[in-house]
């Protein structure tokens, strides 16, 4: 059930066939990409923000990096060897891979800032099971995991807070005191909080020598500009007007009016980043009545999604019960018989059953459009069986911060993106301990469990699909549908495709 686009069809075939035209690449050119906010550190080890990756993710690398279909693959490492049992990794590195200082990477630098990562990691985490790290040679690195962990790849492939290479003296640096040096096809210049980050083509650039072409985080990554410029720009209507006056020649994000404006220039071609993340609305479970799974069953069974998503995210969305994006291996329509049901009276006849007592609810939302909107519209839609809430709208922060505690809300929606790209243990694990629906499950922690300790991928798929199913089965929490972002560039930008940053490799501007 996905929701056409008819009026951008011409827009879209036209930034099919100039990105696929035959047009020569050209080296040269300054581009400007308009980004929705200032990254808060370009230390790719210390934050997970979408800002921050966006350019972090141009200068650093990793030893395996996401393909295309986010999929772990060699990047500064050459491959890797494991044990029979499990537990032993040795991972080859590549030769000759030089940092922007002029310095060639060692296994010296490798171990040096797995180490660091470990400490001050924003997702310190997924390094959380390696016993030791050693260079057992000066272009080879053992890791020791204490147990077995199937996602140990995906782990040190996440782009989520990535697991950067730095030369051996910043790794050894606290958290946002390092130069920020890698061996990326990009070298940062210069960072301005309030303005901008500028990157510089980095021309002693090692190319990973088995990569056939650009291929997600990993692959080939040929720079043909000269220097890319990250403007920071909150206001919508400030990064349109900048596009529209020639400043800008890539905008992050604009609205579906916007792109639907822009839609007949020949001079703009309109990108669709389809899916970008899950709209997810959250019960909190250690405060009544959301610790009854009948009042959750009557909420879930109440709501109409894709009125939700047609409202929230027009003409960018997909229906999908699914909590990873349509491509991923673990891909699965468990629970789709409980997904968009909007049955008003089975709904009524849960909420019967259930403890609730008429009282108020807290619907606690951040101040973003997308998010009010979800919020209005589940509003309204369970008034009609007499739930009675209260939204609560405050600064991202101050929500993330009380949706992370027992007291305050009853009910939270925002976007899951980064998790449904990483896959299967990324998207299970904000649930493991009762993190984000503050009550232990044990059924999801202990499939967790299993998952992390399981090598062979289709009984991890398996698992995956129990997990979703029970989420559904018991609405720990509900997943709205997959919404995407519109992109605007100039045509002069050729051969870009939209993915989870904006690359600014394999483009050239003519």
């Amino acid at each position: 059930m996905t929701r056409r686009i008819t009026w951008s069809a011409l827009a879209f075939a036209a930034a099919a066939l100039a990105a696929g035209s035959a047009m020569a690449q050209k080296k040269g050119g300054d581009v400007v990409i308009a980004i929705t906010q200032a990254p808060p550190a370009v230390d790719a080890h210390v934050t997970s923000a979408q800002a921050a990756r966006n350019i972090t993710l141009h200068i650093f690398e990793t030893l395996y990096a996401r393909d295309e279909k986010a999929q772990p693959q060699p990047e500064l490492a050459e491959g890797v060897n494991i044990s029979a049992d499990g537990l032993t990794y040795v991972f080859p590195l590549r030769k000759g891979v030089k940092f922007h200082n002029g310095k060639e990477m060692t296994s010296a630098d490798v171990v040096a800032s797995l180490e660091r990562y470990r400490k001050v990691g924003a997702s310190a985490t997924l390094l959380g099971q390696i016993d030791t790290v050693s260079a057992s040679g000066p272009y080879e690195v053992t890791i020791k995991l204490k147990t077995v962990q199937s996602t140990f790849l995906d782990n040190l492939s996440s782009p989520r807070a990535p697991i950067a290479i730095y030369p051996a003296e910043e790794a050894a640096k606290a958290a946002n005191q390092i130069n920020y040096i890698g061996t990326g096809p990009y070298r940062f210049v210069e960072y301005k909080p309030d303005s901008h980050v500028k990157l510089v083509r980095y021309d002693g650039y090692s190319q990973n020598p088995k990569a056939t072409g650009r291929d997600g985080f990993a692959g080939k990554k040929e720079v043909y500009l000269d220097t890319v410029t990250f403007r920071f720009m909150p206001e919508a209507g400030a990064r349109n007007a900048a596009f529209e006056a020639g400043e800008v020649h890539l905008v992050e994000t604009v609205d579906g009016p916007t792109a639907k404006r822009f839609a007949n220039n020949s001079k703009i071609a309109i990108h669709k980043a389809l899916p970008f993340a899950l709209q997810v609305i959250k019960f909190n479970h250690a405060q009544a009545p959301g610790n009854d799974v009948n009042f959750r069953l009557a909420v879930q069974t109440a709501i109409d999604m894709e009125e939700i998503m047609a409202i929230a995210f027009a003409d960018i969305y997909q229906m999908d019960p699914s909590w990873l994006y349509p491509g991923s291996h673990a891909h699965n329509d468990a629970g789709k018989a409980r997904y968009n049901t909007a049955d008003l009276k089975a709904a009524k006849a849960l909420l019967d059953k259930s403890s609730y007592k008429k009282e108020k609810l807290i619907f606690m939302v951040d101040s973003g459009r997308q998010n009010v909107d979800t919020a209005t519209v589940i509003q309204q839609r369970l008034k009609e069986i007499g739930i009675d809430i209260e939204l609560k709208v405050a600064d991202w922060p101050t929500v993330s911060k009380i949706g992370f505690t027992k007291e305050g809300w009853n009910f939270w929606a925002h976007g899951f993106g980064i998790e449904p790209y990483e896959g299967p243990a990324s998207v299970m694990s904000p649930w493991v301990n009762g993190t984000s629906q503050q009550a232990k499950d044990e059924k999801i922690d202990r499939l967790f469990d299993q998952l992390n300790r399981e090598m062979d991928v289709n009984k991890r798929k398996a698992l995956f699909t129990e997990f979703q199913q029970h989420m559904w089965d018991n609405a720990i929490a509900m997943k709205a549908g997959n919404y995407g972002l519109f992109q605007v560039a100039t045509t002069r930008l050729k051969n870009f495709t939209p993915y989870r940053i904006p690359r600014m490799w394999g483009v050239w501007l003519e």
